[in-house]
C-alpha cells in the first residue's frame, strides 16, 4: 500500500488534465442533488419553524358545514389564550353583468392571530374591512380584482349583499393551509355575510377555530383530548407540529422526484466517468509496461490508480458540494420571493451527505470495470500498444454488483418512495443499455466502412 500510494502521489504531482472530464460530470452531479436537497430542506424547516404562522395559530379545531357549539366553544375558550372564527366557502362575485368565482373567507375582529396580512395600498385589515358609504368592505385577489376590473373603492356583490374593495390582497398568513382552491380569495368580516343569502342552512362552508396557546402546552395531549371528546362531531385537529401536512408531502415528493432526475443524470454522466478513466489509463501503457517489467503486481498497479481515483473522486464531490451550497444560497432571495410559505436558507448537513454518497458510489461504480480490466496486462501487450481485453476476474464483477446494489439502495433510503426509486433505477438501466447498443453500432459501423474505404 505504501508503495502504490508513493506511485499514485507522484503521479498525481503532473494534475488533473486527463481528469477535466471525470471531473466536470462528477462536480456537476453532486451539485445538482446537492443544490435540490438543500432547497428541500430550506423548505421543510421554514414550513417547521413557522408552522403557528402557516396555520393561523397554535392549534385548530375544524368543522364542516355548521358552525361550533357552545360546548365547543366553551372548551376552546379553556384551553387558549385567544380564539379566531374563520368561515371558509365558495361563491360568485358580481361587478354589473360580470361575475366570477371566489373562494371567500369571513374573518373576526381577531384575525389574524398570528402572521401578518399584507394589503395595497399598505393599510391594516381592520381598515380596510371596516368599509365605508354605508357598505361593509373587503380585500380581494389582485387576480380577481383585474378580472372583474375593479378599482379600490369599488362596489361588487356576494349573493345579496354590496360590499366595497377596501384593499388588493397581495399575501395572507395562513394562505399554505387552505388547500385546493377554485377560485382567487376574498376576505371579509363574517358579520356582513349575514344579509348575504350565503350561509343559510344547507349551504356548504367550513369553520376553522384557531387558538393561541399559554407557553409549554401539550399539543400531543390537547389533540388525544379533543379527538376523545368530540370523536363523533365530524371535528378535525391540526396543529403547528405539522401544520400543513398536505404541503408537506408535496414538498417531499417534489424533492424526491428531483433527486432521482439529478442522479440519473448522474448515472448518465458516469458513463462520460467511465470514458475518462479509460481513456487516462491508455495514456499511461508505457509507465505501467515500465512498472510491470519492473516487478509491479497487477493488484498493485490497480491500487495505484484507485488511490488516484479515490483523491480525485474526493476533489470532484468537494468541488460539487460547494457549488451545490453556493447555488441555492445565491438565489434565496429570489425563491424565497416566490414562494407563498417560509423558507430558512442555512447549510443542512444531511442534502450534502446524501449528495456526497450518490457521487462516491457512482464514481467508483463507473471507474472500477476500466481499472479492474488493466490490472491482468501483461507488460508485452502494454508495448505493443494494446489494453486490457475479456472481462474482470469474478471479485471485481462481484464489487460492481455491491456498487450497484448499494446505489439502488441508498436512492430507496434516501427518496422514501420505493416505486418511484426502483423505477427510476430500471429507467437508467435501460438508458446505460441504450446507450451501449448505440455504441456497439458506432463501432461495427466504423469498422464496417473503413474496410470498405479500405
Amino acid at each position: 500500500m505504501s508503495v502504490a500510494w508513493r506511485i499514485a502521489r507522484r503521479e498525481l504531482r503532473g494534475g488533473v488534465k486527463g481528469f477535466r472530464v471525470f471531473l466536470a460530470c462528477l462536480a456537476l452531479g453532486v451539485a445538482a442533488i446537492a443544490a435540490v436537497g438543500m432547497v428541500r430542506a430550506a423548505i421543510e424547516a421554514g414550513l417547521e419553524d413557522q408552522g403557528a404562522v402557516l396555520l393561523g395559530g397554535d392549534a385548530q379545531m375544524e368543522f364542516t358545514y355548521r358552525y361550533a357549539t357552545e360546548e365547543e366553544r366553551a372548551y376552546m375558550a379553556g384551553i387558549a389564550t385567544a380564539v379566531s372564527e374563520v368561515v371558509d366557502f365558495r361563491s360568485m362575485a358580481t361587478v354589473g353583468e360580470d361575475r366570477a368565482l371566489t373562494q371567500v373567507k369571513g374573518v373576526d375582529d381577531a384575525y389574524p392571530l398570528v402572521g401578518e396580512v399584507v394589503l395595497e395600498p399598505e393599510v391594516p385589515l381592520a381598515e380596510a374591512l371596516a368599509g365605508a358609504e354605508g357598505l361593509p368592505g373587503a380585500v380581494m385577489d389582485r387576480v380577481l380584482v383585474d378580472r372583474l376590473g375593479l378599482a379600490v373603492g369599488d362596489r361588487f356583490t356576494l349573493g345579496v349583499q354590496a360590499f366595497r374593495l377596501g384593499a388588493v390582497l397581495v399575501r395572507e398568513p395562513d394562505s399554505a393551509t387552505g388547500g385546493f382552491a377554485l377560485g382567487p380569495r376574498t376576505i371579509v368580516l363574517t358579520p356582513a355575510l349575514a344579509a348575504s343569502g350565503l350561509l343559510e342552512p344547507g349551504t356548504l362552508f367550513e369553520t376553522e377555530y384557531r387558538m393561541t396557546l399559554p407557553a409549554g402546552s401539550d399539543l400531543a395531549a390537547l389533540e388525544a383530548q379533543a379527538e376523545t371528546q368530540w370523536r363523533d362531531a365530524g371535528m378535525r385537529w391540526s396543529d403547528s407540529r405539522r401544520a400543513t401536512p398536505g404541503l408537506e408531502r408535496f414538498v417531499e415528493r417534489i424533492g424526491s422526484f428531483l433527486v432521482l432526475v439529478g442522479l440519473a443524470g448522474l448515472a448518465v454522466g458516469g458513463v462520460g466517468i467511465s470514458a475518462a478513466v479509460r481513456a487516462y489509463l491508455e495514456g499511461k501503457i508505457a509507465t505501467i509496461a515500465t512498472l510491470k517489467t519492473l516487478g509491479a503486481e497487477g493488484r498493485t498497479i490497480f491500487t495505484v490508480y484507485l488511490m488516484q481515483i479515490a483523491v480525485l473522486t474526493a476533489i470532484g464531490v468537494l468541488a460539487g458540494l460547494v457549488l451545490g451550497v453556493a447555488l441555492p444560497l445565491a438565489a434565496a432571495p429570489f425563491i424565497e420571493a416566490s414562494l407563498p410559505f417560509p423558507v430558512a436558507f442555512a447549510i443542512y448537513p444531511a442534502p450534502l451527505g446524501e449528495a456526497a454518497f450518490y457521487g462516491i458510489v457512482t464514481a467508483f461504480l463507473f471507474t472500477l470495470w476500466p481499472l479492474a480490466r488493466s490490472e491482468g496486462v501483461r507488460a508485452a501487450s502494454l508495448y505493443r500498444g494494446g489494453g486490457g481485453e475479456g472481462l474482470p476476474r469474478w471479485p471485481y464483477l462481484l464489487a460492481l454488483v455491491a456498487l450497484a446494489l448499494l446505489l439502488i439502495g441508498g436512492a430507496v433510503l434516501f427518496s422514501g418512495t420505493v416505486t418511484l426509486a426502483l423505477g427510476s433505477a430500471g429507467g437508467i438501466v435501460g438508458a446505460l443499455f441504450v446507450l451501449l447498443l448505440a455504441a456497439w453500432g458506432v463501432r461495427r459501423g466504423a469498422r464496417a466502412g473503413a474496410r470498405g474505404l479500405w
